[in-house]
């Protein structure tokens, strides 16, 4: 490997002091961790010892899974079936919330069907607006029929 003297005089020391401690942490590391307690009694873990002293114990870390493609295997599975549980979720959701809007147009319907009996209950010669904005006097057969169509709204929607 060749380091090229970049200005600095202690450049290239500092480099090779860097990539000499970033070979040496996963060896450290695969010794073990220190372990000690710290004045309020919390455990403490790390790679080194402390700086006052104190008596540390080495815990070793874990040894890896004995058979790596099982461990894999069962991984993606909980990662699955999590995923699976989004889903699940999501999908209550977006029922709940299809359920509560229908539940609010039905209540509308309930209302407008509440008022147009009360209207079509009223007086039998009055005028009455159509949707296009028209206005027309009802003949008795059709304000009947609007009678039965708003009753049965009522009784489908108004609960």
């Amino acid at each position: 490997m060749k380091i090229q003297h970049l200005g600095h005089p202690t450049l290239a020391p500092a480099l090779l002091l860097m990539f000499g401690l970033a070979a040496a942490l996963p060896a450290a590391a695969a010794k073990g961790y220190h372990l000690w307690y710290d004045e309020n009694g919390q455990a403490v873990y790390s790679q080194f010892p402390p700086d006052d002293g104190r008596p540390t114990e080495t815990v070793k870390p874990p040894p890896p899974p004995a058979e790596p493609e099982a461990a894999k295997q069962r991984l993606q599975e909980r990662m699955q079936g999590l995923e699976d549980s989004r889903e699940d979720k999501a999908l209550a959701e977006q029922k709940a919330a299809e359920a509560e809007a229908e539940a609010a147009q039905a209540q509308q319907r309930c209302e407008s069907a509440r008022r147009n009996l009360e209207v079509l209950n009223g007086p039998p010669r009055q005028l009455y607006q159509r949707p296009d904005g028209s206005v027309v006097r009802m003949e008795e057969a059709e304000r009947q029929r609007q009678r039965a169509e708003m009753q049965k709204i009522i009784a489908e929607d108004c609960r």
